[in-house]
């Protein structure tokens, strides 16, 4: 029973990992492979060590510590799809700002199509996010996780601090934008100046292209700041993984 509860544990709370996670949680990754990493990663963390908890002794309380197991692998998950849903969300922002959302490609782990710029930052924020470690840094939280929290369920100012650090999303998101939306706002007042002082001037064959171009120079001369933006992302992330942990990383 106690070689049973090295595998059960780990396992349901990898599992929670890989529905979330970034790359980890891909839809372009096989169900059957997914179960098998998890499998992995739990066989490791069993063979690391413990403390596992007891195996309950009825089938209701098994699939109630199922289900806890699972929900807070994916709260740990949800950290760093958080940091690379932030950078995308910007790049959405941006894009709406100057006309871009209209063109559309399959995305990597989305079911619908998502707008291109959404995607090209989704990707850079991605590999930013990998390059520092931020896989490393979930897998860690997860082999801690069993000595602070071996049941599963941590306080409320744990899942507190989680539920306010997803508002980066919408917040720094907003940030990255900024120059874009200002750069869009300043291309608006200019191209409605000239199309009331020449009304004869065909805003939509003249200014959309500009409004177009001018964005994406904007956006482009950005994308040297999502790199230290994904930094203070990560560093406020190990802050949220520490308190549902209970552990500093």
């Amino acid at each position: 029973m106690a070689w049973l509860a090295a595998a059960f544990w780990p396992f349901l709370r990898m599992t929670g990992v890989f529905l979330t996670a970034p790359v980890l949680g891909s839809r372009n990754i096989p169900v059957l492979h997914r179960v098998l990493m998890s499998a992995l990663f739990a066989a490791c963390l069993g063979a690391w060590g413990g403390p596992w908890p007891p195996l309950p002794d009825n089938v209701i309380a098994i699939i109630y510590a199922g289900l806890v197991q699972i929900s807070f692998g994916a709260g740990l998950g949800l950290v760093g799809r958080i940091i690379v849903s932030t950078i995308g969300a910007a790049g959405e922002i941006a894009g709406a700002a100057i006309g871009s959302n209209f063109a559309r490609t399959s995305g990597l782990d989305l079911s619908s199509e998502p707008p291109v710029l959404y995607n090209i930052l989704n990707m850079t924020g991605l590999l930013v996010y990998l390059g520092a470690g931020g896989m490393f840094w979930t897998i860690l939280a997860v082999a801690h996780s069993f000595r602070s929290f071996p049941s599963g369920l941590p306080s409320q100012i744990a899942l507190h601090e989680l539920a306010s650090y997803a508002g980066v999303i919408l917040s720094s998101g907003t940030i990255l934008a900024l120059p874009a939306l200002a750069a869009a706002l300043a291309l608006n007042l200019s191209i409605g100046l000239a199309n009331a002082l020449s009304p004869n001037l065909n805003i939509f064959s003249v200014g959309f292209p500009i409004l177009f171009l001018g964005g994406i120079w904007v956006i482009g001369s950005t994308i040297f700041f999502i790199e230290p933006m994904v930094g203070q992302l990560m560093v406020a992330g190990a802050h949220a993984l520490s308190q549902l942990i209970g552990k500093g990383l």
